[in-house]
């Protein structure tokens, strides 16, 4: 029997920093971070929060309290505005979608309620995600979160030399596309799909190498990761279920909690998110935008 020997590096390690506090909520990744007002932070600051972002790969920067201008301006110290298709964005703030559910609605579900990585389908898909909880539940509504570079490393050398050269496809379809009629039950929200989204595929190195860390990343995800380039569907599809199974390993993932006043921030080019929809009849209102990122390489 053919062994190897893991060398994982200190999976989410406790730092100390000089503009506010990150404490590590799990081994794997994501960090609560206090001490600090984003609308008075320094360059040297915000250096070190993105610092931080790429250490922890998920923050959630507790006691803020922003306006929807505040939290535009939050995300231009990390980059230009990503595109945002198939939901509709505020008429006076056309980078910012409303992520609002009502106490009455019918349904249970919630925006985005799967793991996923967000809009990977586009040729340069998002390099950063900040959300902000307006208005958040006493509890419930925690939100999962995956980390993909130690997925990556947990593998073989072998099943890694396997994956390294593929190529992946993503896609909007099943979440979008014409048979997603699972947004009708969003009633507060107006997501724009049932249309052809052909022209939005795109093939990226199902394993990247993260521009900013070095660190490989296992780049698919069970939203938008369709198949894998020159292999049939019964042949890629085992294997994208094996991958998509372990990167939510306990080992792998932590769930972070809201509280009112928090921004999260996270590396979409590393990480996985599902938001945890248990708050039904309860009321949840939160900004998003989002970073435009590279096109993914190798």
């Amino acid at each position: 029997m053919s062994e190897f020997i893991y060398t994982l590096p200190s999976n989410n390690p406790a730092v100390s920093y000089q503009h506010f506090t990150a404490t590590p909520a799990t081994g794997a990744l994501g960090a609560y971070v206090e001490g600090l007002d984003l609308r008075d932070l320094s360059a040297a600051g915000y250096a070190e929060l993105r610092q931080a972002l790429l250490t922890h790969k998920v923050l959630f920067i507790h006691d803020q309290s922003l306006s929807v201008t505040d939290l535009e301006q939050v995300t231009l110290q990390f980059g230009a505005f990503g595109r945002e298709p198939y939901v509709t964005c505020m008429e006076a703030h056309p980078h910012v979608v409303h992520v609002v559910k009502e106490a009455d609605e019918k349904a249970p579900f919630v925006f985005g309620g799967a793991w996923h990585t967000d809009w990977t389908f586009q040729e340069r898909p998002p390099v950063f995600t900040l959300l902000y909880g307006h208005d958040i539940p006493p509890y419930g509504g925690d939100t999962c979160f995956a980390n993909l570079t130690l997925a990556y490393e947990w593998l073989s050398p072998g099943m890694q030399a396997l994956l390294e050269p593929l190529d992946a496809e993503h896609s909007p379809e099943r979440a979008y596309g014409t048979g997603a009629n699972h947004n009708a039950l969003l009633e507060n929200m107006h997501i724009l799909y049932g249309q052809d989204v052909s022209d939005e595929v795109r093939y990226h190195p199902l394993v990247i190498r993260h521009p900013e860390t070095g660190k490989k990343v296992l780049f698919i995800n069970p939203a938008y990761t369709s198949g894998i380039k020159g292999l049939r569907a019964a042949e890629a599809q085992p294997l994208l279920d094996y991958l998509f199974n372990l990167a939510v390993s306990p080992a792998f993932t932590c769930r972070m909690r809201w509280r009112q006043g928090t921004l999260a921030i996270w590396d979409n080019r590393s990480t996985w998110h599902m938001p945890v929809a248990d708050y039904h009849g309860m009321r949840r209102e939160m900004f998003r935008t989002t970073v435009i990122g590279g096109v993914p390489s190798r």
